[in-house]
Formats: C-alpha cells, sequence, structure tokens
C-alpha cells in the first residue's frame, strides 16, 4: 500500500508542485473528518488482466494478447523508476500506422525502438515497415515476457521486418544501436524519468551524430524536450482519428490523439 501512496504523492507534486501536495494532502483529512465530500480518486485494480475481459480485434487477428488497462503502482519491477512509469495500455493499431506513414522513410536505413513497450502491440505493428530492426524496450517483467511470448506467436501477411526483439531494460540507460532511429513513446513516463530518457538519448547523438525521428503520442509533457533535448527540432503537432473499429474497442472512448514529432538531422558539413 505504501508504494501507490508515494506514487500518488510525487505525480500530484510533479503534475501541480506544492500545491498538488497540499490539496491531496486536504481533501484526505478533509474525507476522514467528514468535511470534504468529494469522493477520493479511482485507482485500478492489481490485475494485469482487463476486467472487462474484452478481446481488441488485433489480438483476434493475431493469436496475441496485448489488451487491458494497467497502471503504472501494479508494474513492479523492483527498479526505483518503478515509481515514475504511467501504465500500459496498447495504442490504436490504425492510428499507429497512420503515424508512421507520415513520416514517409527509407525503411531500411533505420531501427525502431519503442520504450515502454508493454505487451509488445506497438512492436509488432512496427514491422509492417520494412525496418532494419524492430526493438521493444520494456522495465516491468512480466510485461516483457508477455511482449516476448506475442511476438513469437505473431504472424501476419503484411509483416515486412521479421527482427524483432523485446529487452527487459531501463531506457534511461539503454544503449542506442548505431544507425538512423525512430524512437517511440506513447506517454510511458512521468518527468522524472522521461527527462533522463531525453538526456541519454541526447548524448547518444552527440557521441554519434545521426538521423532520428522521435515520436511522442499523447505528449502530457513535452514541456521537457527544450530543457532537457534541445538538439531535437519539433516538426509538427497533430491529432489523428482511429478507425470505427479502435475506437469502438477503446477503453477511455476515444477517437483520437495528439502525437508531436521531433527530428535530428546532423549537419553534412565537413
Amino acid at each position: 500500500m505504501a508504494r501507490p501512496i508515494v506514487r500518488r504523492f510525487l505525480q500530484a507534486f510533479v503534475k501541480l508542485g506544492p500545491k498538488g501536495v497540499i490539496v491531496i494532502i486536504s481533501q484526505k483529512i478533509g474525507r476522514r473528518l467528514h468535511i470534504v465530500k468529494t469522493p477520493p480518486l479511482a485507482y485500478p485494480s492489481d490485475s494485469l488482466n482487463d476486467a472487462t475481459n474484452l478481446i481488441h480485434p488485433f489480438d483476434v487477428a493475431h493469436g496475441t494478447e496485448t489488451g487491458g488497462v494497467i497502471w503504472g503502482e501494479n508494474l513492479p519491477s523492483g527498479h526505483p523508476n518503478d515509481l515514475w512509469s504511467t501504465a500500459y495500455y496498447g495504442v490504436s493499431p490504425s492510428l499507429f500506422t497512420q503515424i508512421l506513414t507520415t513520416l514517409n522513410l527509407d525503411w531500411q536505413r533505420f531501427t525502431f525502438i519503442d520504450f515502454g513497450c508493454g505487451k509488445g502491440r506497438a512492436i509488432m505493428l512496427a514491422s509492417r515497415f520494412p525496418f532494419r530492426r524492430v526493438i521493444g524496450v520494456e522495465l516491468a517483467p512480466q510485461l516483457s515476457t508477455v511482449a516476448t511470448a506475442n511476438v513469437q506467436r505473431f504472424s501476419a501477411d503484411w509483416q515486412q521486418c521479421h527482427t524483432i526483439e523485446v529487452l527487459n531494460a531501463d531506457a534511461t540507460t539503454f544503449d542506442y544501436p548505431p544507425g538512423p532511429l525512430v524512437v517511440y513513446l506513447y506517454n510511458p513516463f512521468f518527468p522524472a524519468v522521461l527527462k533522463r530518457c531525453l538526456q541519454n538519448l541526447t548524448r547518444s547523438l552527440s557521441s554519434e551524430p545521426r538521423e532520428l525521428y522521435l515520436i511522442y503520442a499523447i505528449p502530457d509533457f513535452e514541456n521537457l524536450f527544450k530543457k532537457h533535448a534541445p538538439i531535437l527540432q519539433k516538426q509538427w503537432d497533430r491529432l489523428f482519428t482511429m478507425s470505427n473499429e479502435d475506437a469502438q474497442a477503446d477503453r477511455f472512448g476515444s477517437s483520437q490523439e495528439r502525437v508531436v514529432l521531433y527530428s535530428y538531422i546532423p549537419s553534412t558539413k565537413s
């Protein structure tokens, strides 16, 4: 019980500063004294399974298991970064495919990396494009194990990249592979981890300048990029619309998601 409480206070501090912590404490005390009647925030169960038992159409088609909503407090790995994970939730396949299609890259030159890959839906979807290699990085072992099993059983007639790897690893110390990169973030981290992830990426680009595109979906903490990754240039900020099938399967009732794209193109000057 202590870890969820610590997470709530830390996240309130990050989002709202000291005022946010004071508000939470005041509401808790107020409810205890029957002064405040507002209900406490609802938190999900500890289960790794989706309580609704609904299967996403992607899993029906491919025999995988990528569904459910699992909040970060229910994904302990024993690492200090556990406090700063957001949640696992699989991206809409139609939305993800639209995002990558807009890049229009020479795919074979690029390695795709998904930080906080969860159960691996995005890395399987990325294999639609002929990347040189696809890598999923996940800190929670219970999720990386599921992702590995999903990748092993996955097949699709549209798959063009067959080199897919899942790593149980820390995004803040990840050793980036050489060559051009496409990095994908589906809002996996709160600021304490996201800023160190960006700093690590910046060090890698400084050590080996190469072409990079960073996709940040649901960019709640975009303000960190200017300070911790000034080397990246913002290319666009767009709303993408899901297919009707994906919108009907969305647990949060969403039909659109905001996505921003950053890039780094090293100078060609000698």
